[in-house]
């Protein structure tokens, strides 16, 4: 079973660091993410950016150009609890939240849009020897765009709350997520950060808030080539903050889990969202 899910994994990351003949595999976007996108984003981010002509072609100023995108073939990676500072890490502590073996589940991430399919896939990223993404002194990024034939048009990074301490109580260490990052990405790669939806609790978004302040700022200063839509806004807190619908619950209706929105939460946070991320793809592609 572990090496079946190896083997799955392995199959996504080929598209960008091993050559492959069948252009079916390489996405056109490529989202990387946390948990919340392994929980309930995920699939909502597939039906979206697999669409974009029909989810935008109505939106803005720019129905014309997102008309012609036509179908995108997208692939979203969501793996536990992690942060840039994990992607970029080429050995240590943080790059072991993607690579080393999860010791409690047996899996650390999921995929959709394996191959084209919409399904989510749960999966161990570094637990197959034959997985070359996560090779010893380098990145996960670095890895993954290391064959420039297969990388995506657009790469859209969707982290933020497992960074909340780390880029709200100091900034620095926003700027040095930010020039990290951006150093190693591909420069014809168009990138987007899209910062996650709110959960339940109140302080834990306020806090949020800050740390999305100081990333937000760091990638204007030292990664501007990169759009930015902030997930965490007035719109987004109204409709999901405290709201037990859209989160898990016990059976007798508490909140069971406040950290992770479900997928009733990541529609509405899509929807809310559409105008922005519209005009963000057309902005990174144009």
């Amino acid at each position: 079973m572990k090496r079946t899910l190896g083997i799955a994994l392995f199959a996504v990351f080929q598209s960008f660091a091993v050559t492959q003949t069948n252009a079916q595999t390489h996405p056109d976007i490529l989202v990387l993410g946390d948990s919340q996108v392994s929980s309930g984003t995920g699939a909502e981010y597939i039906n979206f950016f697999s669409n974009l002509k029909q989810n935008c072609a109505k939106r803005g100023a720019h129905r014309r150009r997102i008309a012609k995108l036509g179908q995108q073939r997208t692939t979203v990676v969501g793996v536990r609890s992690t942060s840039l500072n994990s992607w970029v890490a080429r050995d240590g502590r943080d790059k072991d939240t993607i690579c080393a073996i999860d010791q409690n589940f047996g899996v650390n991430a999921s995929v959709f849009g394996l191959n084209g399919q919409r399904g989510r896939k749960f999966v161990q990223i570094g637990q197959d020897a034959g997985v070359q993404y996560c090779r010893p002194n380098q990145s996960v990024f670095e890895t993954v765009f290391s064959n420039p034939a297969n990388n995506p048009k657009l790469l859209i990074l969707a982290f933020l709350g497992n960074s909340a301490d780390r880029w709200a109580r100091n900034p620095r260490l926003a700027d040095l997520d930010t020039q990290q990052t951006i150093t190693q990405i591909p420069k014809d790669v168009s990138c987007i950060l899209l910062t996650t939806a709110p959960v339940f609790l109140a302080e834990t978004n306020s806090l949020r808030m800050d740390a999305q302040t100081n990333i937000v700022r760091s990638f204007k200063k030292f990664a501007p080539r990169c759009e930015i839509v902030k997930g965490m806004n007035a719109r987004t807190r109204a409709a999901i903050e405290g709201d037990p619908q859209y989160f898990r619950r016990d059976a007798d209706g508490n909140v069971a889990d406040t950290l992770h929105p479900n997928r009733a939460a990541a529609r509405k946070f899509v929807e809310l969202n559409t105008s922005d991320l519209c005009d963000a793809v057309l902005n990174a592609l144009k």
